[in-house]
């Protein structure tokens, strides 16, 4: 696993992220964000791809709530994104 700064990974994010190696960022010698290459998701630990889906989810509610937005209102908008499709 490789290790940058946040600053770094901004800087040399082409290089940083070929090779499909994952990268911990950090920011002030804190973790901040984690790069997963998903090429093949299986090679994740099963318990790690939980915990990740479980954080990501939480997260999302979390910004939907903030902005006031409902889960009926985000199946509406995809089931009007899929009629539209047709």
């Amino acid at each position: 696993m490789k290790v940058a700064t946040l600053r770094k990974s901004a800087a040399e994010s082409p290089h940083l992220f070929e090779g499909g190696e994952p990268v911990l960022i950090t920011r002030q010698a804190k973790i901040s964000g984690l790069f997963v290459p998903l090429e093949d998701p299986d090679r994740l630990p099963p318990g790690f791809r939980r915990d990740l889906l479980t954080v990501v989810g939480r997260h999302v509610a979390e910004v939907l709530g903030e902005k006031g937005v409902s889960e009926e209102e985000i199946l509406e908008d995809f089931r009007a994104f899929r009629r539209r499709r047709r």
